[in-house]
């Protein structure tokens, strides 16, 4: 049985004072305020708090579903920022990174093997090309929402998986078409008067938000020679940070 985890992120409230300069010509009309965003070049880093769905594989005639503790997923990447462009500020980047979550249970056919006696992990190595618009906000400059994603391959490994007094009965792994789906904010903690004197943070943005993967079709080899299908798909808390040059 899948496991479907809701995960709700507050919204986040970050009140910044301002001050209003006197306008000089009271009668002129006063424009909308925009939010210039400059482009360029960016390095940064994605880590993730993963919650993963339920896997399946058959071995010894027996349908086995297996539940996982919260894992972790973590990534570098290289970016581009085209800029404003109108109300958005689109980039491109690449990630790679790597995850693992350990096993937390399986399941012979419907019933529970217990938590000690069940053992082994699901790792992923993932490679993506990415694409987010950036949104800024007027008046706001230090946040800005942004929502995108990224499709590429992830290599799923089931490692060593097993209960006791039975042993490992899967190890395998397997390559297929993957992609991700994120929503978050990026904040300038620099624009919040925070941080101001520390070179480290000179145009740094960090990221906080929300992020979805999926993978479908992973075909795996049981000790026994079995083979099965399952898929792979997760939900994140995602923080990151991209430092622009």
């Amino acid at each position: 049985m899948m496991r479907f985890t809701t995960l709700l992120l507050a919204g986040i409230a970050l009140a910044v004072p301002a001050s209003l300069a006197a306008a000089a010509d009271l009668t002129e009309p006063v424009g909308p305020v925009v939010v210039e965003t400059s482009g360029g070049f960016y390095l940064g880093s994605v880590n993730t708090l993963t919650f993963l769905d339920d896997t399946s594989f058959d071995a010894a005639g027996a349908d086995i579903d297996t539940d996982y503790d919260v894992g972790y997923y973590s990534a570098v990447r290289a970016g581009y920022s085209f800029g404003d462009m109108g109300f958005v500020s689109p980039r491109i980047e690449l990630e790679v990174g790597y995850g693992n979550a350990s096993v937390d249970q399986h399941r012979v056919n419907g019933a529970g093997a217990g938590s000690t006696d069940s053992f082994g992990d699901a790792r992923q190595i993932a490679g993506y090309v990415n694409g987010y618009l950036d949104m800024p906000l007027s008046g706001m400059a230090a946040i800005t929402p942004y929502i995108g994603g990224g499709v590429g391959v992830m290599n799923l490994e089931l490692r060593r998986q097993g209960v006791s007094g039975t042993g490992v009965v899967m190890d395998d792994d397997d390559t297929r078409f993957a992609y991700h789906l994120d929503a978050g904010v990026g904040i300038k903690l620099q624009q919040l008067g925070l941080f101001n004197s520390v070179a480290l943070f000179d145009n740094t943005t960090f990221d906080i938000g929300y992020r979805y993967t999926a993978a479908d079709g992973f075909s795996f080899t049981a000790r026994d020679g079995s083979r099965s299908d399952t898929d792979f798909s997760s939900h994140a808390v995602l923080v990151g940070f991209r430092k622009s040059f």
